[in-house]
């Protein structure tokens, strides 16, 4: 994770698609008919700016022929002002220097925390379409459905600044056209009043939606990603009275395949050979680590937490069973051997 840079005493940099209410997408890939394919610019209008956010995150709207249709843009701007960059947006002169790069060596401390900035934002962009992808089967129903990865080229953040091809790379801003759904976040869920919360009923409802959550998590645990940390994942979309979870933002995922490619060349420098590490026990390695990132825990617990401070009994949920998980994988690689 880059690190902050003193900041400079000039006036922070805004680019220019922040104050605009329409602007142009770049269509680098489709994925949902909903995405027009006359076109590879898709034109969108703003209706509402998230706030609070590590990156730009917009509610827009776009045609699709005759029909209009609405989306959430998730946006990796280097330059936002959000958690990574603590809340500061790069400087005049910062700006600058970077722009200045050739892909060469950085001399000023500036330009390499810019660089550095921009390396952590084209990774988030990276693994959160990757993640997307490898969840395509749970698409539309525990998260949302990716439409198109995009991009915002410089002619649309300076307000109609040129580049090269090649610089365009270092510039423009990637970004996630995603299904949105009026969902709310645990902290505004409705919860019942002192007076309702004696019927059972109500007490199985909540521990019903936390293993909803809990069961979609660990879905996604199955599929081959954990979530580096719960940073309030799980949004609930309420469906014929009923709340029901969908989980979002992978921008931290860690992937199976990178954690078993990481003990594969671990492996490899103390003398081990690919071949001495099987399948079955690469699907142990991973289920252990998924028993220390915890995810399903994690958010069973911030449920927990939020009831007790509503003063509403909770019932708890079930939990993985990971020592089961194992021991079943252990059973199937001795079954296969005998």
């Amino acid at each position: 994770m880059a690190q902050p840079i003193p900041s400079a005493s000039s006036v922070d940099r805004v680019p220019a698609y922040v104050n605009e209410s329409r602007f142009d997408l770049c269509i680098v890939e489709r994925f949902d008919d909903k995405i027009p394919s006359t076109s590879n610019t898709l034109y969108v209008e703003v209706l509402h700016t998230f706030p609070n956010t590590t990156s730009p995150v917009k509610l827009v709207q776009f045609n699709n022929g005759k029909i209009t249709e609405t989306a959430v843009l998730k946006l990796y701007d280097r330059t936002h002002p959000g958690r990574i960059r603590k809340s500061t947006a790069p400087s005049y002169p910062a700006e600058g220097e970077y722009r200045s790069w050739n892909g060469g060596f950085l001399y000023g401390i500036m330009a390499r925390f810019e660089a550095a900035i921009w390396y952590e934002f084209d990774q988030r962009h990276k693994t959160e379409l990757r993640a997307y992808k490898q969840l395509q089967s749970m698409q539309g129903a525990k998260i949302p459905r990716l439409y198109a990865n995009v991009r915002l080229s410089l002619s649309v953040i300076d307000g109609g600044g040129r580049t090269t091809p090649e610089e365009e790379e270092f510039l423009c801003i990637p970004g996630l056209l995603l299904q949105y759904c009026d969902c709310h976040r645990l902290r505004d869920l409705h919860f019942p009043g002192m007076v309702q919360i004696e019927s059972d009923r109500l007490h199985v409802k909540w521990a019903g939606l936390a293993e909803r959550a809990v069961e979609a998590i660990h879905e996604i645990n199955c599929l081959g990603i954990l979530l580096r940390s719960y940073n309030n994942n799980a949004i609930f979309k309420t469906e014929n009275g009923n709340d029901k979870p969908y989980i979002i933002d992978f921008a931290e995922a860690v992937f199976k395949e990178d954690l078993i490619e990481d003990c594969i060349k671990e492996g490899e420098r103390k003398g081990l050979a690919a071949i001495e590490y099987p399948p079955w026990k690469r699907d142990i390695d991973y289920w252990e680590t998924a028993k220390i990132y915890g995810n399903p825990a994690a958010f069973e617990r911030v449920f927990r937490v939020h009831l007790w401070t509503l003063e509403v009994y909770y019932l708890g949920c079930r939990l993985p069973d990971y020592p089961m998980i194992i021991r079943e994988i252990m059973w199937r690689a001795l079954g296969r051997a005998s």
